[in-house]
């Protein structure tokens, strides 16, 4: 299924449903899709709602806030769940009336997270109303989201941007890395705005690191300069297993499910992935994304990179 596919780089964060929502279909991850990746809004319907423990931190912040935290869980969603190695994206969920306007109720969603088992997607956050009158003691209103009802979920496009542009860069590594003629296995990728890198195993020794971070800068750039357009398409199994690994066996395929797998391919290199990533590399040009630094030890290379502007 495209759900499996989710899981790329690092594995999928798992966040165990309750076990009466176990047997619901998975939620529809609309991202997936090429069209899907670029797609901000969606209406859906709710398949559950519940109020969620704060924590500690979120208890402080409460004081002069009555925001109410819950989780929603509904049957597609335009959000990208963390994991994968990206984080979370942020926005809103609004309830909808009978005439299909946004009422003045909404989620604020804070973090979303997938159920490997059940492929079910929960959104947590602040609950809000923009009229005053509706606000009061937490505990002591109904949930606002019934089962069933239609909401509209609107994914931050700033933040939205920003975490597919980290995460399209962590591609292009790779593509650099193979023009510098050193194709090594992927282990990790960590596309988060602090520190991202892409880890792989092999070595790279002293006398050649200097070398070789600046010549992976260059091609860097290069790729950038080149402004190749990014392919994203669901494969059958065998076929992304020839897709991915056509120059080096990079990829175990079965750590990916049996079924379809998503294959992202970013700067001409592709692999399997379940994140969101921009148009082109060009797309990478105004923020300046470039290597920043290596770290070889232990039989793995770590190349670190960001923006520079």
């Amino acid at each position: 299924s495209l759900s499996r596919s989710f899981c790329s780089e690092q594995q999928q964060d798992i966040h165990p449903m309750p076990s009466e929502e176990s047997s619901l279909p998975p939620t529809e991850l609309i991202h997936l899709t090429y069209e899907g990746n670029f797609q901000l809004e969606c209406t859906s319907k709710v398949i559950s709602c519940r109020f969620i423990e704060s924590s500690q931190e979120e208890e402080k912040e409460k004081k002069d806030d009555e925001d109410r935290t819950v989780e929603l869980i509904l049957d597609k969603t335009t959000m990208h769940p963390q994991g994968g190695g990206q984080p979370t994206d942020i926005g809103t969920i609004s309830l909808l009336s009978a005439d299909n306007d946004e009422e003045d109720i909404c989620v604020n969603v804070i973090r979303v997270d997938i159920d490997r088992s059940s492929g079910l997607v929960s959104h947590k956050g602040k609950l809000s109303f923009s009229n005053d009158d509706k606000k009061g003691d937490p505990n002591s209103q109904p949930l606002p989201f019934e089962a069933g009802s239609e909401v509209k979920v609107i994914v931050n496009e700033e933040n939205r941007r920003l975490i597919s542009e980290c995460h399209t860069a962590g591609h292009v590594v790779d593509s650099a890395m193979a023009r510098c003629g050193r194709v090594m296995p992927p282990t990790k990728g960590f596309h988060f705005l602090a520190g991202p890198y892409v880890e792989y195993k092999g070595s790279i020794p002293p006398n050649e690191r200097d070398e070789a971070i600046a010549s992976l800068k260059k091609a860097f750039q290069d790729i950038l300069e080149e402004d190749i357009e990014t392919k994203i398409e669901t494969l059958p199994h065998d076929e992304a297993d020839k897709v991915c690994n056509r120059v080096a066996h990079n990829f175990n395929m079965d750590d990916f499910g049996a079924g379809d797998i998503r294959v992202v391919t970013a700067a001409n290199w592709p692999s399997p992935c379940g994140g969101t990533h921009v148009k082109s590399t060009a797309d990478l040009k105004g923020r300046g994304w470039t290597v920043t630094g290596i770290k070889s030890k232990k039989g793995a290379v770590r190349v670190k990179y960001g923006p520079s502007k």
